[in-house]
């Protein structure tokens, strides 16, 4: 999988004389734990949740501080054609958990998250550039392992379900929809999405089987 697989539509970004609570509150808003500082259309830094905790620990005001007194200068940067191991390679490296992503032109294309890349495997393509990532059956409470249970049962020869189970394991994605999607949300996507979601949650079934039903010899401790 490339980089470029990963990136979201739209690029989360905020000027260097943007206040730190501006910048905040963007991040809060997009869901993210960073965003590019950009200064004339030019790459100008990075600003991340990190930075935000540093600027509080250090009693800076948000509301006079800007975001290029914090941000983070010297940028590393990929690009979209780098496979997703290289991305993590370099991550570990340097000890970071953000990279930009530009293209030929340094024009920036959007920012890969270490969260990003660990959850590649698990995330499912959808048209105009959206996504969504299926969660780990292993991550699931007690409570949602019995919900994914009854919902695995009622499915035995049918998949008229698949709302149900879909609700639970959408982790998260791009989609203007609140999680977990109602029934009503999840029929309003475009048919298209849906049915790349439908599919894969079918794939996803027997690997759903085993955490529900471990192999023999297994106990709980």
């Amino acid at each position: 999988m490339k980089i470029g697989d990963l990136l979201a539509s739209d690029t989360i970004s905020v000027a260097p004389a943007d206040s730190l609570r501006a910048a905040a509150r963007t991040m809060v808003e997009a869901r993210v734990g960073s965003a590019v500082v950009l200064a004339d259309g030019v790459l100008a830094g990075i600003v991340t949740e990190r930075d935000v905790l540093r600027a509080v620990a250090e009693a800076l005001d948000p509301d006079d501080t800007e975001t290029a007194a914090v941000m983070t200068r010297e940028v590393v940067t990929i690009g979209a054609d780098w496979e997703v191991y290289e991305a993590a390679a370099e991550m570990a490296a340097r000890r970071i958990r953000h990279l930009v992503v530009t293209d030929d032109t340094t024009r920036v294309l959007g920012v890969v998250s270490v969260r990003d890349v660990l959850l590649a495997g698990q995330r499912v393509p959808l048209g105009d550039g959206e996504w969504a990532v299926l969660r780990d059956p292993l991550t699931f409470s007690i409570r949602e392992r019995r919900k994914l249970q009854r919902y695995l049962l009622g499915a035995r020869g049918s998949t008229d379900n698949l709302v149900d189970l879909l609700g639970l394991l959408v982790g998260s994605w791009s989609l203007k929809l609140d999680l977990p999607p109602d029934a009503a949300a999840l029929h309003s996507m475009p048919t298209e999405d849906y049915a790349a979601l439908r599919e894969a949650v079918l794939a996803e079934l027997p690997e759903l089987q085993r955490a529900v039903h471990p192999s023999p010899g297994w106990r709980r401790r």
